[in-house]
């Protein structure tokens, strides 16, 4: 009597059962999936040729002018040579290099430079190196809504949707600046503060301030994301950088 009543109770509620085990099933593949993520990250190889250990530690100069390097693109195996005065970009410190291992965490690939000022102050952003203005971007989708779709995992499989409300979106690089210099080299300039008030076109030297470090676009705080580009292929930043060690580029803090 008492087996066929838990049974029959069992299979009553056979649908709550069901729902119960798939968020259980879900649950334990979310926290699998994120014990993964943290090892992954943890262990994911930053690969490059500059000196990205202890980056937290160490600060950048603001400004420091060098004359020549050599370079290569990050797909590519031939050696260009960039032979005119650039700087560094902007003061603080390099809390992201280059990233490479795309298996270590799905999606994962970062081809430029993050560059952290963290003191609570107006960072200036400088130009890497004489160049003409291409483009001046804010990134912005005008009147966007995003939707979702649930469904219920029960045997009816009726599914309703989320939508929200119209906004203006402000994605990727948020406030860009991109200038093309000397022999077939562009750099792009990522979340600024402020939309750059230069125009297509217009002229800049090494070491003209363009912008300041900001948030705007997919960021969690703020800083410069620097790259370097040729005919559309990402550069390693510490190509141009790896002449001289990290420690001794100043401390503007």
């Amino acid at each position: 009597m008492g087996v066929a009543y838990l049974i029959q109770l069992i299979y009553s509620q056979r649908h709550k059962l069901k729902n119960c085990c798939i968020l259980l099933l879900i649950f334990f593949l979310g926290f699998g999936f994120f014990i993964y993520l943290l090892i992954s990250v943890a262990f994911a190889v930053i690969q490059g040729t500059g000196r990205v250990s202890d980056t937290d530690q160490q600060n950048l100069a603001t400004f420091s002018e060098f004359q020549s390097f050599n370079y290569k693109t990050i797909a590519g195996d031939t050696w260009y040579t960039f032979a005119h005065p650039y700087a560094f970009p902007t003061l603080g410190v390099l809390t992201q290099g280059v990233i490479l291992d795309s298996s270590a965490v799905v999606g994962l690939r970062h081809v430029a430079w993050d560059i952290a000022d963290r003191v609570s102050r107006q960072t200036e952003v400088r130009a890497f190196a004489d160049g003409t203005v291409i483009a001046v971007k804010d990134n912005m989708l005008i009147n966007t809504t995003r939707r979702w779709k649930f469904c219920d995992e029960s045997d009816n499989g009726i599914c309703w949707y989320v939508v929200t409300k119209p906004a203006d979106v402000q994605y990727g690089c948020g406030n860009e600046i991109d200038i093309q210099n000397a022999d077939s080299l562009q750099t792009q300039y990522c979340h600024l503060a402020e939309l750059p008030s230069f125009q297509t076109g217009e002229s800049v030297t090494v070491g003209e301030v363009i912008g300041y470090q900001g948030s705007t676009g997919w960021a969690t705080g703020k800083h410069l994301h620097f790259a370097l580009w040729r005919g559309g292929q990402p550069i390693d930043p510490s190509y141009a950088f790896q002449q001289t060690s990290l420690e001794n580029w100043g401390d503007d803090n």
